[in-house]
Protein backbone atom coordinates (compact mmCIF):
# COMPACT_ATOMS: atom_id res chain seq x y z
CA UNK A 1 0.00 0.00 0.00
CA UNK A 2 1.26 3.48 -0.88
CA UNK A 3 1.36 5.45 2.35
CA UNK A 4 -0.14 8.77 1.35
CA UNK A 5 -1.48 9.87 4.74
CA UNK A 6 -4.61 11.65 3.48
CA UNK A 7 -7.89 9.73 3.34
CA UNK A 8 -10.83 11.09 1.33
CA UNK A 9 -14.51 10.57 2.05
CA UNK A 10 -16.92 9.89 -0.80
CA UNK A 11 -18.01 13.52 -0.74
CA UNK A 12 -14.46 14.89 -0.83
CA UNK A 13 -13.48 12.50 -3.61
CA UNK A 14 -16.44 13.68 -5.67
CA UNK A 15 -15.44 17.30 -4.98
CA UNK A 16 -11.86 16.59 -6.11
CA UNK A 17 -13.25 15.19 -9.35
CA UNK A 18 -15.54 18.18 -9.89
CA UNK A 19 -12.68 20.62 -9.26
CA UNK A 20 -10.54 18.70 -11.72
CA UNK A 21 -13.27 18.73 -14.37
CA UNK A 22 -13.24 22.55 -14.29
CA UNK A 23 -9.73 22.36 -15.75
CA UNK A 24 -9.70 19.05 -17.61
CA UNK A 25 -12.19 17.19 -19.75
CA UNK A 26 -13.90 14.56 -17.58
CA UNK A 27 -13.59 11.89 -20.27
CA UNK A 28 -9.84 12.51 -20.48
CA UNK A 29 -9.67 11.86 -16.75
CA UNK A 30 -11.63 8.62 -17.23
CA UNK A 31 -9.16 7.60 -19.92
CA UNK A 32 -6.26 8.36 -17.58
CA UNK A 33 -7.83 6.23 -14.84
CA UNK A 34 -8.39 3.32 -17.21
CA UNK A 35 -4.89 3.63 -18.61
CA UNK A 36 -3.26 3.46 -15.16
CA UNK A 37 -5.33 0.36 -14.34
CA UNK A 38 -4.44 -1.21 -17.69
CA UNK A 39 -0.73 -0.59 -17.07
CA UNK A 40 -0.92 -2.29 -13.68
CA UNK A 41 -2.88 -5.27 -14.99
CA UNK A 42 -0.62 -5.90 -17.97
CA UNK A 43 2.51 -5.50 -15.85
CA UNK A 44 1.58 -8.23 -13.40
CA UNK A 45 -0.88 -10.45 -15.26
CA UNK A 46 0.02 -11.73 -18.73
CA UNK A 47 -1.55 -14.41 -20.92
CA UNK A 48 -4.68 -14.56 -18.80
CA UNK A 49 -8.33 -14.86 -19.72
CA UNK A 50 -9.94 -11.69 -18.37
CA UNK A 51 -13.56 -10.73 -17.67
CA UNK A 52 -14.50 -7.10 -16.97
CA UNK A 53 -17.83 -6.71 -15.14
CA UNK A 54 -19.18 -3.21 -15.76
CA UNK A 55 -21.84 -1.18 -14.06
CA UNK A 56 -23.94 1.42 -15.89
CA UNK A 57 -22.11 4.46 -14.49
CA UNK A 58 -18.67 5.99 -14.71
CA UNK A 59 -16.99 3.15 -12.82
CA UNK A 60 -18.38 0.97 -15.57
CA UNK A 61 -16.94 3.45 -18.07
CA UNK A 62 -13.51 2.84 -16.53
CA UNK A 63 -14.11 -0.86 -17.06
CA UNK A 64 -15.14 -0.42 -20.70
CA UNK A 65 -11.93 1.48 -21.43
CA UNK A 66 -9.82 -1.09 -19.58
CA UNK A 67 -11.41 -3.77 -21.76
CA UNK A 68 -10.69 -1.67 -24.87
CA UNK A 69 -7.02 -1.21 -23.99
CA UNK A 70 -6.67 -4.93 -23.26
CA UNK A 71 -8.38 -5.81 -26.54
CA UNK A 72 -6.15 -3.39 -28.47
CA UNK A 73 -3.13 -5.30 -27.10
CA UNK A 74 -4.61 -8.62 -28.25
CA UNK A 75 -5.47 -9.76 -24.74
CA UNK A 76 -8.16 -12.39 -24.18
CA UNK A 77 -10.83 -10.15 -22.68
CA UNK A 78 -14.63 -10.17 -22.38
CA UNK A 79 -17.04 -7.59 -21.00
CA UNK A 80 -20.21 -8.28 -19.01
CA UNK A 81 -22.77 -5.63 -18.00
CA UNK A 82 -25.50 -7.18 -15.80
CA UNK A 83 -27.23 -3.83 -15.12
CA UNK A 84 -27.07 -2.53 -18.67
CA UNK A 85 -24.19 -0.65 -20.17
CA UNK A 86 -23.10 2.98 -20.54
CA UNK A 87 -25.86 5.08 -18.97
CA UNK A 88 -23.73 8.18 -18.36
CA UNK A 89 -22.29 10.57 -20.92
CA UNK A 90 -18.66 9.59 -20.36
CA UNK A 91 -19.35 5.86 -20.24
CA UNK A 92 -21.19 6.22 -23.58
CA UNK A 93 -18.06 7.83 -25.03
CA UNK A 94 -16.07 4.89 -23.70
CA UNK A 95 -18.46 2.44 -25.36
CA UNK A 96 -18.17 4.30 -28.66
CA UNK A 97 -14.38 3.91 -28.49
CA UNK A 98 -14.64 0.21 -27.73
CA UNK A 99 -15.90 -0.41 -31.26
CA UNK A 100 -16.27 -4.15 -30.75
CA UNK A 101 -19.65 -5.50 -29.74
CA UNK A 102 -18.26 -9.03 -29.82
CA UNK A 103 -16.50 -8.38 -26.50
CA UNK A 104 -19.83 -7.85 -24.72
CA UNK A 105 -21.27 -11.12 -23.39
CA UNK A 106 -24.88 -11.72 -22.46
CA UNK A 107 -24.08 -14.71 -20.26
CA UNK A 108 -20.83 -15.75 -18.65
CA UNK A 109 -19.41 -18.62 -16.63
CA UNK A 110 -17.08 -17.12 -14.06
CA UNK A 111 -15.22 -20.42 -13.79
CA UNK A 112 -13.84 -19.82 -17.31
CA UNK A 113 -11.75 -16.77 -16.37
CA UNK A 114 -8.36 -16.28 -14.74
CA UNK A 115 -8.99 -12.64 -13.80
CA UNK A 116 -12.26 -10.85 -13.06
CA UNK A 117 -12.21 -7.04 -12.98
CA UNK A 118 -14.94 -5.54 -10.80
CA UNK A 119 -16.00 -2.23 -12.33
CA UNK A 120 -19.62 -2.21 -11.16
CA UNK A 121 -19.99 0.54 -8.52
CA UNK A 122 -16.61 1.85 -7.37
CA UNK A 123 -17.00 4.56 -4.71
CA UNK A 124 -20.47 5.49 -5.93
CA UNK A 125 -22.59 2.91 -4.07
CA UNK A 126 -25.36 4.67 -2.14
CA UNK A 127 -28.12 2.04 -1.97
CA UNK A 128 -28.57 -1.62 -1.00
CA UNK A 129 -27.28 -4.15 -3.52
CA UNK A 130 -30.13 -5.63 -5.62
CA UNK A 131 -30.87 -9.35 -5.20
CA UNK A 132 -29.74 -10.31 -8.70
CA UNK A 133 -26.39 -8.64 -8.06
CA UNK A 134 -26.03 -10.37 -4.70
CA UNK A 135 -26.16 -13.70 -6.50
CA UNK A 136 -23.65 -12.49 -9.09
CA UNK A 137 -21.26 -11.25 -6.40
CA UNK A 138 -21.42 -14.62 -4.62
CA UNK A 139 -20.63 -16.41 -7.87
CA UNK A 140 -17.63 -14.15 -8.44
CA UNK A 141 -16.42 -14.81 -4.89
CA UNK A 142 -16.80 -18.56 -5.36
CA UNK A 143 -14.89 -18.61 -8.65
CA UNK A 144 -11.18 -19.51 -8.80
CA UNK A 145 -10.36 -16.25 -10.61
CA UNK A 146 -8.15 -13.50 -9.20
CA UNK A 147 -10.40 -10.49 -8.60
CA UNK A 148 -9.30 -6.89 -9.19
CA UNK A 149 -11.67 -4.17 -7.96
CA UNK A 150 -11.61 -0.71 -9.51
CA UNK A 151 -11.63 1.99 -6.79
CA UNK A 152 -13.73 0.05 -4.24
CA UNK A 153 -15.00 -3.54 -4.16
CA UNK A 154 -18.62 -3.40 -5.28
CA UNK A 155 -20.97 -3.72 -2.32
CA UNK A 156 -18.63 -1.99 0.16
CA UNK A 157 -19.73 1.43 1.42
CA UNK A 158 -17.02 4.03 0.77
CA UNK A 159 -17.26 5.98 4.03
CA UNK A 160 -17.91 3.17 6.52
CA UNK A 161 -16.57 -0.07 5.03
CA UNK A 162 -19.96 -1.63 5.75
CA UNK A 163 -21.45 -4.38 3.58
CA UNK A 164 -25.25 -4.65 3.44
CA UNK A 165 -25.62 -8.24 2.27
CA UNK A 166 -22.71 -9.29 0.10
CA UNK A 167 -19.81 -7.60 -1.66
CA UNK A 168 -17.19 -8.65 -4.15
CA UNK A 169 -14.10 -9.91 -2.35
CA UNK A 170 -11.09 -8.58 -4.24
CA UNK A 171 -7.53 -9.83 -4.20
CA UNK A 172 -6.38 -6.38 -5.32
CA UNK A 173 -8.10 -3.00 -5.28
CA UNK A 174 -6.85 -0.31 -7.65
CA UNK A 175 -7.96 3.01 -6.21
CA UNK A 176 -7.44 6.55 -7.46
CA UNK A 177 -5.85 9.65 -5.94
CA UNK A 178 -6.34 8.90 -2.22
CA UNK A 179 -7.39 6.04 0.04
CA UNK A 180 -11.01 5.95 1.21
CA UNK A 181 -12.27 4.94 4.69
CA UNK A 182 -13.86 1.79 3.28
CA UNK A 183 -10.41 0.47 2.34
CA UNK A 184 -9.32 0.66 5.99
CA UNK A 185 -12.40 -0.08 8.10
CA UNK A 186 -13.92 -3.49 8.79
CA UNK A 187 -15.41 -5.33 7.10
CA UNK A 188 -14.43 -3.38 3.97
CA UNK A 189 -10.68 -3.85 4.46
CA UNK A 190 -11.19 -7.62 4.31
CA UNK A 191 -12.87 -7.23 0.91
CA UNK A 192 -10.28 -4.85 -0.53
CA UNK A 193 -7.27 -7.19 -0.47
CA UNK A 194 -4.00 -5.53 -1.44
CA UNK A 195 -4.56 -1.84 -2.20
CA UNK A 196 -2.69 -0.04 -4.97
CA UNK A 197 -3.01 3.75 -5.03
CA UNK A 198 -2.89 5.15 -8.57
CA UNK A 199 -2.21 8.78 -9.45
CA UNK A 200 -4.53 10.22 -12.09
CA UNK A 201 -3.72 13.89 -11.43
CA UNK A 202 -6.91 14.91 -9.66
CA UNK A 203 -7.17 18.20 -7.80
CA UNK A 204 -5.40 18.12 -4.44
CA UNK A 205 -7.87 18.80 -1.62
CA UNK A 206 -5.72 17.35 1.16
CA UNK A 207 -6.21 20.46 3.28
CA UNK A 208 -9.95 19.72 3.43
CA UNK A 209 -9.83 16.20 4.82
CA UNK A 210 -10.06 15.43 8.54
CA UNK A 211 -9.31 11.73 8.07
CA UNK A 212 -5.75 10.42 7.96
CA UNK A 213 -3.72 7.25 8.01
CA UNK A 214 -2.06 6.64 11.35
CA UNK A 215 1.51 7.25 10.25
CA UNK A 216 3.85 7.19 13.26
CA UNK A 217 5.13 10.54 14.52
CA UNK A 218 8.83 11.10 15.09
CA UNK A 219 10.36 9.52 18.15
CA UNK A 220 12.08 11.81 20.62
CA UNK A 221 15.80 11.18 20.71
CA UNK A 222 17.47 10.29 23.99
CA UNK A 223 20.33 12.63 24.89
CA UNK A 224 23.56 11.58 26.54
CA UNK A 225 22.70 13.83 29.46
CA UNK A 226 19.32 12.17 30.10
CA UNK A 227 18.70 10.18 33.27
CA UNK A 228 15.74 8.21 34.58
CA UNK A 229 14.16 11.25 36.21
CA UNK A 230 14.47 13.46 33.13
CA UNK A 231 12.82 10.83 30.93
CA UNK A 232 9.53 11.02 32.78
CA UNK A 233 7.57 8.90 35.25
CA UNK A 234 4.38 7.06 34.43
CA UNK A 235 2.02 6.28 37.30
CA UNK A 236 -0.51 3.44 37.46
CA UNK A 237 -3.22 2.78 40.03
CA UNK A 238 -3.35 -0.95 40.73
CA UNK A 239 -6.64 -2.52 41.77
CA UNK A 240 -7.22 -3.64 45.34
CA UNK A 241 -9.95 -6.28 45.05
CA UNK A 242 -9.09 -8.61 42.15
CA UNK A 243 -5.52 -9.04 43.22
CA UNK A 244 -4.57 -11.66 40.58
CA UNK A 245 -6.06 -9.77 37.64
CA UNK A 246 -5.02 -6.45 39.14
CA UNK A 247 -1.41 -7.53 39.54
CA UNK A 248 -1.08 -8.89 36.01
CA UNK A 249 -2.75 -5.87 34.39
CA UNK A 250 -0.82 -3.30 36.41
CA UNK A 251 2.51 -5.04 35.82
CA UNK A 252 1.87 -5.29 32.07
CA UNK A 253 1.04 -1.57 31.88
CA UNK A 254 4.01 -0.66 34.09
CA UNK A 255 6.55 -2.66 32.09
CA UNK A 256 5.12 -1.37 28.83
CA UNK A 257 5.50 2.23 30.01
CA UNK A 258 9.16 1.56 30.75
CA UNK A 259 9.66 -0.14 27.38
CA UNK A 260 8.24 2.96 25.68
CA UNK A 261 11.19 4.97 27.00
CA UNK A 262 9.86 6.40 30.25
CA UNK A 263 12.54 6.64 32.93
CA UNK A 264 10.35 5.32 35.73
CA UNK A 265 7.00 3.63 36.15
CA UNK A 266 5.42 3.71 39.60
CA UNK A 267 2.43 1.81 40.92
CA UNK A 268 0.02 3.08 43.55
CA UNK A 269 -0.50 -0.07 45.63
CA UNK A 270 -2.56 -0.61 48.77
CA UNK A 271 -0.22 -1.59 51.62
CA UNK A 272 -2.18 -4.80 52.17
CA UNK A 273 -1.20 -5.90 48.63
CA UNK A 274 2.48 -5.03 48.84
CA UNK A 275 3.67 -8.62 49.24
CA UNK A 276 1.80 -9.73 46.11
CA UNK A 277 3.72 -7.20 43.99
CA UNK A 278 7.05 -7.35 45.79
CA UNK A 279 8.53 -10.31 43.82
CA UNK A 280 7.85 -8.54 40.52
CA UNK A 281 8.97 -4.92 40.90
CA UNK A 282 11.52 -2.90 42.81
CA UNK A 283 10.26 -1.42 46.05
CA UNK A 284 11.20 2.07 44.86
CA UNK A 285 8.58 1.68 42.11
CA UNK A 286 5.79 1.15 44.65
CA UNK A 287 3.85 4.07 46.08
CA UNK A 288 2.08 2.55 49.09
CA UNK A 289 -1.04 3.91 50.76
CA UNK A 290 -3.09 2.87 53.78
CA UNK A 291 -6.53 3.89 52.59
CA UNK A 292 -8.22 5.84 49.82
CA UNK A 293 -7.94 9.15 51.63
CA UNK A 294 -4.19 8.73 51.85
CA UNK A 295 -4.10 7.83 48.14
CA UNK A 296 -5.95 11.07 47.35
CA UNK A 297 -3.45 13.07 49.40
CA UNK A 298 -0.44 11.41 47.76
CA UNK A 299 -1.83 12.06 44.27
CA UNK A 300 -2.45 15.72 45.08
CA UNK A 301 1.08 16.18 46.46
CA UNK A 302 2.86 14.33 43.63
CA UNK A 303 3.78 15.95 40.34
CA UNK A 304 2.23 13.47 37.90
CA UNK A 305 2.70 13.80 34.14
CA UNK A 306 0.82 10.62 33.29
CA UNK A 307 -1.61 8.40 35.20
CA UNK A 308 -3.11 5.12 33.95
CA UNK A 309 -6.33 3.91 35.55
CA UNK A 310 -8.67 1.02 34.83
CA UNK A 311 -6.37 -1.95 34.21
CA UNK A 312 -7.53 -4.84 36.40
CA UNK A 313 -9.69 -2.82 38.78
CA UNK A 314 -12.97 -3.93 40.33
CA UNK A 315 -16.36 -2.30 39.77
CA UNK A 316 -17.36 -0.87 43.15
CA UNK A 317 -18.28 2.35 44.91
CA UNK A 318 -14.72 2.91 46.08
CA UNK A 319 -13.41 2.97 42.51
CA UNK A 320 -16.30 5.15 41.36
CA UNK A 321 -15.22 7.66 44.00
CA UNK A 322 -11.58 7.27 42.91
CA UNK A 323 -12.42 7.93 39.26
CA UNK A 324 -14.40 11.06 40.17
CA UNK A 325 -11.41 12.26 42.17
CA UNK A 326 -8.78 11.75 39.47
CA UNK A 327 -10.98 13.36 36.81
CA UNK A 328 -10.88 16.54 38.90
CA UNK A 329 -7.07 16.55 39.02
CA UNK A 330 -4.87 18.44 36.49
CA UNK A 331 -3.22 15.17 35.45
CA UNK A 332 -2.89 13.62 31.98
CA UNK A 333 -4.97 10.43 32.09
CA UNK A 334 -5.11 7.14 30.21
CA UNK A 335 -8.42 5.44 31.03
CA UNK A 336 -8.88 1.81 30.05
CA UNK A 337 -10.78 -1.42 30.71
CA UNK A 338 -13.00 -1.29 33.81
CA UNK A 339 -13.24 2.51 33.64
CA UNK A 340 -16.05 2.20 31.10
CA UNK A 341 -18.11 0.09 33.50
CA UNK A 342 -17.47 2.66 36.22
CA UNK A 343 -18.60 5.50 33.96
CA UNK A 344 -21.77 3.56 33.15
CA UNK A 345 -22.72 3.62 36.85
CA UNK A 346 -23.08 7.42 36.79
CA UNK A 347 -22.82 8.32 33.12
CA UNK A 348 -24.03 11.92 33.08
CA UNK A 349 -21.87 12.92 36.05
CA UNK A 350 -18.74 11.34 34.59
CA UNK A 351 -19.27 12.78 31.12
CA UNK A 352 -19.80 16.19 32.67
CA UNK A 353 -16.52 15.84 34.58
CA UNK A 354 -14.72 14.77 31.40
CA UNK A 355 -16.13 17.71 29.46
CA UNK A 356 -14.59 20.16 31.96
CA UNK A 357 -11.07 18.75 31.89
CA UNK A 358 -8.36 20.98 30.40
CA UNK A 359 -5.54 18.43 30.31
CA UNK A 360 -5.02 15.31 28.20
CA UNK A 361 -7.51 12.47 28.55
CA UNK A 362 -7.18 9.35 26.41
CA UNK A 363 -9.87 6.65 26.49
CA UNK A 364 -9.01 3.26 24.99
CA UNK A 365 -12.20 1.20 24.59
CA UNK A 366 -12.74 -1.91 22.52
CA UNK A 367 -16.15 -2.27 20.85
CA UNK A 368 -17.96 -3.70 23.88
CA UNK A 369 -16.56 -1.04 26.21
CA UNK A 370 -17.34 1.73 23.72
CA UNK A 371 -20.98 0.66 23.46
CA UNK A 372 -21.45 0.85 27.23
CA UNK A 373 -21.27 4.64 26.99
CA UNK A 374 -21.38 5.80 23.39
CA UNK A 375 -23.70 5.24 20.45
CA UNK A 376 -22.71 2.70 17.80
CA UNK A 377 -24.18 3.27 14.33
CA UNK A 378 -21.73 1.03 12.41
CA UNK A 379 -19.99 4.16 11.15
CA UNK A 380 -16.81 3.84 13.20
CA UNK A 381 -15.25 7.17 12.26
CA UNK A 382 -18.46 9.11 12.89
CA UNK A 383 -19.09 7.26 16.16
CA UNK A 384 -15.52 7.75 17.39
CA UNK A 385 -15.51 11.47 16.61
CA UNK A 386 -18.89 11.97 18.27
CA UNK A 387 -17.61 10.17 21.36
CA UNK A 388 -14.42 12.24 21.40
CA UNK A 389 -16.44 15.44 21.28
CA UNK A 390 -18.92 14.24 23.89
CA UNK A 391 -16.18 13.13 26.31
CA UNK A 392 -13.77 15.97 25.47
CA UNK A 393 -11.15 13.23 25.12
CA UNK A 394 -8.99 11.45 22.59
CA UNK A 395 -10.70 8.14 21.84
CA UNK A 396 -8.57 5.22 20.73
CA UNK A 397 -11.35 2.91 19.51
CA UNK A 398 -9.56 -0.43 19.41
CA UNK A 399 -9.91 -3.26 16.91
CA UNK A 400 -8.34 -4.58 13.75
CA UNK A 401 -9.43 -1.25 12.29
CA UNK A 402 -8.47 1.03 15.18
CA UNK A 403 -9.70 4.62 14.88
CA UNK A 404 -8.21 7.44 16.93
CA UNK A 405 -10.60 10.37 17.21
CA UNK A 406 -9.97 13.83 18.64
CA UNK A 407 -12.41 16.36 20.14
CA UNK A 408 -11.45 18.80 17.37
CA UNK A 409 -12.66 16.37 14.70
CA UNK A 410 -9.57 14.61 13.28
CA UNK A 411 -9.61 10.85 12.79
CA UNK A 412 -6.56 8.62 12.33
CA UNK A 413 -7.07 5.15 10.88
CA UNK A 414 -4.73 2.26 11.55
CA UNK A 415 -3.86 0.40 8.33
CA UNK A 416 -1.66 -2.07 10.25
CA UNK A 417 -3.16 -4.67 12.54
CA UNK A 418 -2.91 -8.24 13.73
CA UNK A 419 -5.78 -10.44 14.93
CA UNK A 420 -3.27 -12.09 17.27
CA UNK A 421 -3.40 -8.99 19.49
CA UNK A 422 -6.79 -10.22 20.72
CA UNK A 423 -5.29 -11.79 23.84
CA UNK A 424 -5.44 -11.13 27.58
CA UNK A 425 -3.24 -8.25 28.69
CA UNK A 426 -2.71 -6.83 25.21
CA UNK A 427 -4.83 -3.78 26.03
CA UNK A 428 -2.88 -3.22 29.25
CA UNK A 429 0.33 -3.12 27.21
CA UNK A 430 -1.22 -0.52 24.90
CA UNK A 431 -2.37 1.61 27.84
CA UNK A 432 1.13 1.40 29.29
CA UNK A 433 2.68 2.51 26.03
CA UNK A 434 0.42 5.56 25.90
CA UNK A 435 1.09 6.39 29.53
CA UNK A 436 4.84 6.03 29.04
CA UNK A 437 4.81 8.34 26.04
CA UNK A 438 2.74 10.95 27.88
CA UNK A 439 5.29 10.80 30.70
CA UNK A 440 7.91 11.71 28.09
CA UNK A 441 5.84 14.78 27.22
CA UNK A 442 4.42 13.65 23.89
CA UNK A 443 1.26 15.47 22.91
CA UNK A 444 -1.90 13.43 23.48
CA UNK A 445 -2.64 12.62 19.84
CA UNK A 446 1.02 11.86 19.13
CA UNK A 447 1.16 9.49 22.11
CA UNK A 448 -1.98 7.66 21.00
CA UNK A 449 -0.80 7.39 17.38
CA UNK A 450 2.70 6.21 18.23
CA UNK A 451 1.53 3.72 20.86
CA UNK A 452 -1.03 2.28 18.44
CA UNK A 453 1.64 1.91 15.75
CA UNK A 454 4.16 0.25 18.07
CA UNK A 455 1.50 -2.11 19.45
CA UNK A 456 0.31 -3.10 15.97
CA UNK A 457 3.85 -3.66 14.72
CA UNK A 458 4.60 -5.91 17.68
CA UNK A 459 1.51 -7.99 16.88
CA UNK A 460 2.43 -8.27 13.20
CA UNK A 461 6.03 -9.23 13.92
CA UNK A 462 5.15 -11.85 16.54
CA UNK A 463 2.12 -13.40 14.84
CA UNK A 464 0.48 -16.61 16.00
CA UNK A 465 0.67 -17.63 19.61
CA UNK A 466 1.72 -14.29 21.06
CA UNK A 467 0.85 -13.41 24.64
CA UNK A 468 1.06 -10.03 26.33
CA UNK A 469 4.53 -10.63 27.77
CA UNK A 470 5.82 -11.28 24.24
CA UNK A 471 4.70 -7.79 23.25
CA UNK A 472 6.80 -6.31 26.03
CA UNK A 473 9.90 -8.06 24.69
CA UNK A 474 9.20 -6.94 21.11
CA UNK A 475 8.72 -3.22 21.83
CA UNK A 476 12.48 -2.44 21.76
CA UNK A 477 12.84 -4.07 18.33
CA UNK A 478 10.01 -1.96 16.91
CA UNK A 479 11.50 1.19 18.45
CA UNK A 480 14.90 0.38 16.93
CA UNK A 481 13.29 0.17 13.49
CA UNK A 482 11.51 3.48 13.99
CA UNK A 483 14.74 5.17 15.09
CA UNK A 484 16.50 3.73 12.03
CA UNK A 485 14.08 5.27 9.51
CA UNK A 486 13.96 8.75 11.08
Amino acid sequence: MNLNPFVYSQRLMQKAEMETFKKKDSFRVMQKAAETCFNFITKDFTNKKILVICGPGNNGGDGILIAKYLYDKQKNVSLYAPLGIAKTEDSQKALALLNSSTLIKQNVNFEDYDIIIDSVFGVGLNRPVAEELQSLFRNVNNSPARVIAIDMPSGVRTDTGQVDQVAIKADITLTFHRLKPGHLLLPGKEYAGTIELLDIQLENLDSETRIFLNTPPSIKKINNTDHKYSRGTSYIIAGTQLIGASKLAALAASQSALRSGAGLSKLFIAKENKEAFKPHILEEMMVLYEDQQELFEIIQKTKIMSLIFGCGIDINQSNIKLLKFILDQPINLVLDASVFSLIKQDESSFLNALSKREVITILTPHKGEFERIFKNTNDKIHDCLNAAKKANAIILYKGSDTVIGTPSGEAYLSHLSSPHLATAGSGDVLAGLIGGLLAQEYEGVEAAKLACHIHSQCGIRLGEGLIASDLLMEIPNVLKNLYAVQ
